[in-house]
């Protein structure tokens, strides 16, 4: 878990926003054709109700890929940047997902945070891992980081192809529940991937939280594009330093 002192940070579910239709009611993502007045109104109520300033989020447009900024660097207001890194207060990181695992990583003693968003080409190409090693260039332990892993597509209903199956186990080979046998085809549990991947890299065991709601599965709570498609919404998680 994520210590609470010191930190703002959250995994906000769909309810309590102002837009309308498949994307009601906290969509937090522009992309996908949202009324822009939407989304930024939705936006300052988040960032009124965690008790930050809306004008210091910083949150990128995510590839699907593995670069992680580090605060202090150049920003475009186009930058495609998958996780984010801070250790200064005021700042809050945002990462979007819609079945994507959306990762908060926090370390207390240095007082740095991290924020990123690992879809399956993320998790393949080591993305929570990049955003350790950035953290740790800001003086972070990876044995001090806690890491929370939000509401995300889960085993249950992550079926994929054969090719998908074997980017996996060529990059991580067996690891146990990687791979699950479905109804139809296979299914890949990204947690699972994820934990091996950030205890491999020093994060202790018990400091990843690693059971988040399916957003699949629950779609009173969240968004899923596998199950909305384009016209559904997105949620950010968010973490900074107070």
């Amino acid at each position: 878990m994520i210590p609470a002192d010191g930190f703002t940070h959250g995994f906000p579910e769909r309810t309590g926003g102002v837009s309308t239709g498949p994307r009601s009611s906290l969509n937090l993502g522009a992309r996908w054709g949202d009324d822009k007045a939407n989304v930024a109104a939705n936006r300052r109520m988040l960032a009124e109700h965690a008790g930050y300033d809306p004008s210091k989020l910083i949150a990128t447009r995510h590839v699907h890929g593995t670069n992680v900024w580090r605060f202090g660097e150049p920003l475009a207001d186009d930058a495609e940047f998958d996780g984010l890194v801070c250790n200064e207060v005021g700042p809050v990181l945002g990462a979007f997902a819609a079945d994507c695992i959306p990762i908060l990583f926090a370390e207390p003693t240095a007082r740095v945070v991290g924020a990123a968003h690992a879809g399956w080409r993320g998790t393949v190409g080591g993305v929570a891992t990049n955003v350790i090693e950035r953290m740790r260039e800001l003086g972070a332990r990876p044995e001090r980081v806690r890491v929370a892993l939000g509401p995300s597509i889960g085993a249950c209903c992550f079926e994929v192809g054969p090719e998908v199956v074997a980017e996996f186990t060529a990059a991580f080979g067996a690891v146990p529940g990687m791979v699950v046998d479905g109804p139809n085809k296979q299914h890949i549990d990204l947690r699972v991937v994820t934990r091996s991947l950030l205890e491999k890299v020093g994060v202790q065991p018990e400091h990843i939280d690693d059971r988040p709601p399916c957003t699949r599965c629950e779609g009173d709570r969240f968004f899923s594009y596998r199950r909305d498609g384009r016209e559904g919404g997105v949620h950010m998680a968010f973490i900074g330093l107070v």
